[in-house]
């Protein structure tokens, strides 16, 4: 699992294109904001890596992506060619945005979307 909390950590994304949209929402969100991306104000990125990143709770928080997605307290999903992105808001203004590969989901099939 790799945890993107700033520009200077998109450089350990090995996914080009899961990279390169993580990139072009922290640029979205600085413009939108009128301010530099921070973490903190405008939220964070996950990228899971292998099944075990799904179920095991994320760094510093109490749940799972897994518990989110099967007690239905996401924000969204949106399916792109080869992965989902997954919203999942923490308070007011702070959210985590998961990339999850396709092929980790349909490898884990208690996990439905």
């Amino acid at each position: 699992m790799q945890t993107i909390k700033s520009k200077a950590e998109l450089a350990q994304v090995v996914n080009n294109t899961i990279r390169a949209s993580i990139a072009l929402h922290m640029q979205t969100l600085s413009q939108q904001y009128a301010e530099p991306y921070q973490a903190t104000r405008h939220g964070w990125f996950i990228v899971c890596e292998d099944e075990c990143d799904l179920l095991m709770p994320f760094l510093g928080l109490s749940f799972s992506l897994a518990e989110k997605l099967q007690s239905g307290e996401v924000e969204f999903v949106d399916k792109k060619q080869d992965w989902y992105e997954i919203y999942i808001l923490l308070n007011d203004n702070e959210g985590i945005l998961i990339y999850v590969p396709t092929s980790l989901l349909t490898q884990h099939q208690s996990l439905r979307i």
